[in-house]
């Protein structure tokens, strides 16, 4: 280690640009893996709702409609719902408002949909108000922590049951929340249950919410959700449609339908190729620099012909000319390394997505310092003395 400490040191020039270049490569593929490991981290939090075959359905209203069509359309839609629950490829139907996901992101939903401060004991937050009635939870396939899913009626107390996400009792404090009472104007919530999570977009986290039956909607509009067979979108869209002319035959009325995986397919792309436009960049840095590293100890290996003959001549074996190569290129990254976790230190809190991140950087750069040195020691390993020194 002396040895090799002393060759850097004496040829400090040459290797001054190497080390330059790693500090770049490794601070930047660093911040590139925490990047990606964070987004990863979001994705799989608690709370992703599955939408597999799921349709929202509806109708929208142009600036056309009268009130009296409004109204009609409403009672239609009703009579509508009921004719596709009897379809044999349609499993389950539920209504409500605000439960589907993927409509909007985090803080569209949050300007967008009802929301209140919940006052808990001495603590106060907002959170979001979903509503949905007894089919919210199957589906959704709703993963239930604590409890059970409400049924769309009050309780024998006069008190409205509702479902509240596990951020929400980790806002409020609690370890156990069913049965837990809600202040609610002069009402009270009741805690049935506690939902792992409620997520809207794939990649963010899911948010303070609770879900209140949806028969205290009051004049709300209702969100319809659909679950049915696979294989049988484009027999449902055309039944709907059908349907719909016939039950809403208003030319202000358009019929609504969002097929739940593609909107979800759409927000997965939009984060993952945020993701890749990170990554590219980091990619090719990554391997310009092994490139440029390559070249630098092939070129120096060239000049040091003489150097390494003389070695092999003096009884060097060919393994420990390529550990004296290979442990340059080894103990110079690691220099390299050094600034990078300095950063760290002061940008990143360390818990688990940051140490793994910043592990997988170390291993890549030791790897890359391997490989980009091994060409040049294997060929430096293989030198003539004889012919090398002819001239000396």
């Amino acid at each position: 280690m002396k040895h090799i400490l002393k060759i850097i040191w004496n040829q400090k020039r040459n290797y001054y640009w190497i080390f330059m270049e790693q500090v770049l490569v490794t601070i930047i593929l660093m911040l590139s893996a925490v990047s990606v490991l964070e987004s990863y981290k979001k994705y799989k939090t608690p709370g992703m709702l599955n939408v597999e075959n799921t349709f929202v359905v509806g109708y929208l209203s142009g600036n056309s409609a009268t009130q009296e069509e409004m109204g009609n359309s409403l009672k239609s839609m009703n009579i509508l719902l009921e004719n596709m629950k009897k379809l044999p490829y349609v499993k389950t139907i539920t209504r409500g408002f605000n439960l589907a996901p993927y409509q909007r992101d985090n803080e569209l939903y949050a300007s967008q949909v009802p929301s209140d401060s919940i006052r808990i004991d001495d603590k106060r937050f907002m959170a979001i108000y979903k509503f949905s009635d007894e089919f919210g939870a199957s589906v959704l396939n709703v993963e239930m922590e604590e409890g059970t899913w409400f049924e769309n009626r009050a309780l024998p107390d006069g008190s409205l049951p509702v479902v509240i996400t596990r951020q929400f009792a980790s806002k409020a404090g609690w370890t156990t929340s069913v049965g837990k009472k809600i202040p609610f104007g002069s009402r009270f919530f009741t805690v049935t249950g506690v939902a792992a999570g409620l997520k809207q977009v794939p990649f963010e986290p899911s948010p303070i919410a609770i879900v209140i039956p949806s028969f205290a909607m009051g004049g709300m509009p209702f969100e319809n959700m659909v679950k049915i067979e696979t294989g049988m979108e484009r027999e449902f869209i055309e039944a709907f449609s059908k349907e719909f002319q016939r039950l809403i035959p208003y030319e202000s009325m358009e019929p609504f339908l969002n097929y739940m995986p593609s909107l979800k397919s759409m927000w997965t792309s939009q984060s993952v190729l945020s993701v890749i436009l990170q990554g590219i960049p980091t990619l090719f840095l990554f391997i310009f620099a092994f490139i440029g590293t390559f070249g630098l100890y092939w070129m120096m290996s060239q000049k040091r012909m003489k150097e390494y003959a003389l070695r092999i001549a003096l009884g060097s074996t060919k393994s420990k000319l390529i550990g004296i190569v290979i442990g340059e290129s080894l103990l110079i990254t690691c220099m390299a390394i050094l600034p990078a976790l300095a950063l760290s230190l002061f940008i990143y809190e360390y818990n688990a997505v940051h140490v793994i991140a910043v592990s997988i950087t170390i291993f890549v750069m030791l790897l890359f310092a391997i490989v980009s040195a091994w060409y040049p020691a294997w060929k430096v390993s293989r030198v003539n003395p004889a012919e090398a020194l002819q001239y000396e």
